[in-house]
């Protein structure tokens, strides 16, 4: 199995003085003629995260989390190309990045996507789909998300949950 970052979509992580930064990616902004961006700033000496959000190009929203309201980290999983009717496929990973609140409300943060590894769940061997295996290049969505939930959970000082939907 072989991994490449160009088929993964995920925020830009940064340091800027000593704030963790995470933004939407250009070519998306590009890609949706700046309708879309998120900026979510990670603040440990004032201890809160700063979401901003924009949607279209007049409405912007912006929301401050300190830590001591936040009771986790969320991090879940979803195969959007798991098909019922076929054995083998191709994995779309998608992987969803947020904070649970004391309120219980949830706080989407990130979604990082990309194409997954090639799967076989039938009753033919794995040397079958030998083609699909020897040319199996996959997104690294997967570990840059992980590495970002962990991140968040150690800087907050919250354990790592799944989301409620």
């Amino acid at each position: 199995m072989r991994y490449s970052s160009t088929l993964a979509t995920g925020p830009r992580l940064s340091k800027i003085g000593g704030k963790l930064v995470a933004t939407t990616p250009l070519y998306i902004q590009v890609f949706t003629l700046g309708l879309m961006k998120r900026t979510v700033i990670v603040d440990t000496i004032r201890k809160c995260i700063i979401l901003t959000r924009r949607l279209g190009w007049f409405f912007r929203r912006r929301l401050r989390i300190p830590f001591h309201s936040i009771q986790a980290v969320t991090y879940g999983y979803q195969d959007w190309a798991e098909t019922s009717w076929s054995w083998t496929h191709r994995s779309a990973d998608f992987y969803k990045v947020g904070l649970r609140l004391f309120s219980r409300r949830e706080v989407h943060l990130f979604f990082f996507c990309g194409e997954g590894e090639f799967r076989n769940q039938g009753p033919l061997p794995d040397w079958f789909y030998w083609v699909d295996y020897q040319f199996d290049v996959a997104g690294t969505q997967g570990q840059e998300s992980r590495c970002y939930a962990e991140l968040l959970s150690k800087i907050i000082g919250v354990p790592i949950e799944p989301p409620n939907t």
